[in-house]
């Protein structure tokens, strides 16, 4: 069977499966085990193993955060209602639009199915680093490049969703301009850390939770009525969104590659990488890291503790690193043959470093 129909099955099997468990209102708690369970996982793209544990609670956070949805971790009325209405536009977009998920999570970036300029942008980058041509285009040579087999369409951007995808940034945009302006900060369209501190501060003074998020009493509060967006930090033009999706992407194209003692070191470029050339590979290409480091200088390296969204564990003998959440460690390849893994290890005897503002 051909991998995009594959992903077509996947699709509608969720999509039915989903209206059953949201009609039933069966509420779903980290430890809850069974069916229901294995559901929630296909939709949020997780292994269906059935075990509601730490990996999978932490997909559903991200989910319901990224969803405006109170992230408690915990599955209940809301946040199904949402992942059903997920599943039946994916299945509205048929097997195209399964993939380019697909080839957008080889890439490390949010698997929406539309080909935009976003997804445009990640792919010549990649087919830049991987010595084809960038085009933006993925073709017959780009999909062996992502370690992806068999048969796949040819994928380009459209113009309807490059109209679209303009759009979309343009209202967030200019939300974020607005908000700033009422904050009473320079307007630069980009919500960083000072929009954010300005933001608590004025949530703070008029008796509202200061959690920088500009949500619908934010916006009544700040005298603006009508539908706003909800907006909190990374909104911005690229700012740490784009950073830690191209963090992730080099992740993917390393994920499978052997260990190899001292790979990644003399270059960031190897045929094998060891597990800080592994680190170290990801973290230039995300712009934090000029030069390969081994464990015991990934020690030191920016600043004290964990970080928001990327965090490296580090001692004498290893190291390892989570991007929001996910770890990405060669000792997890005894495992799957990945680096990447949905489940913790103990960081107990590792020194927690980050890439400031990260």
């Amino acid at each position: 069977m051909r991998t995009s129909t594959r992903h077509l099955l996947v699709a509608l099997l969720v999509a039915l499966a989903l209206p059953s468990a949201a009609s039933a209102r069966r509420t779903l708690h980290p430890g809850d085990r069974g069916h229901a369970v294995r559901v929630l996982q296909r939709a949020l793209h997780l292994h269906p193993d059935g075990i509601f544990g730490p990996g999978t609670k932490h997909a559903v956070k991200r989910f319901q955060h990224r969803h405006g949805l109170h992230a408690d971790g915990i599955v209940g009325a809301a946040t199904w209602h949402v992942l059903v209405g997920r599943s039946s536009s994916a299945r509205a977009r048929g097997s195209s639009g399964s993939s380019v998920r697909l080839l957008q999570r080889h890439l490390g970036i949010t698997p929406d199915g539309v080909f935009g300029p976003g997804t445009k942008r990640a792919l010549k980058r990649f087919q830049r680093a991987h010595g084809l041509t960038p085009d933006g285009v993925a073709g017959p040579a780009t999909w062996a490049a992502l370690g992806v087999r068999g048969h796949h369409p040819l994928l380009k951007a459209r113009r309807a969703a490059h109209r679209a995808h303009r759009r979309h940034h343009a209202s967030h945009g200019s939300a974020v301009r607005l908000l700033q302006r009422r904050l009473g900060i320079a307007a630069d369209g980009v919500f960083g850390p000072g929009t954010a501190r300005a933001l608590r501060a004025f949530q703070r003074s008029h008796g509202l939770t200061p959690d920088s998020v500009a949500g619908p009493a934010t916006w009544a509060a700040l005298g603006l009525r009508g539908l706003h967006p909800l907006l909190r930090r990374g909104h911005a033009r690229g700012g740490a969104i784009g950073v830690i999706a191209r963090g992730i992407a080099a992740g993917n194209r390393i994920s499978r590659y052997p260990y190899r003692y001292g790979g990644g070191h003399r270059s960031f470029h190897d045929s094998g990488y060891d597990c800080s050339g592994s680190v170290s590979y990801v973290l230039h290409a995300m712009g934090v890291l000029s030069s390969p480091l081994d464990s015991s200088a990934l020690m030191h390296y920016g600043a004290p503790g964990p970080g928001r969204w990327v965090t490296v564990y580090a001692n004498p003998g290893h190291a390892y690193m989570a991007i929001r959440g996910r770890r990405f460690d060669t000792s997890a390849q005894w495992q799957g043959g990945s680096r990447w893994s949905i489940f913790d290890r103990s960081s107990a005897g590792y020194v927690a470093r980050h890439p400031p503002g990260l």
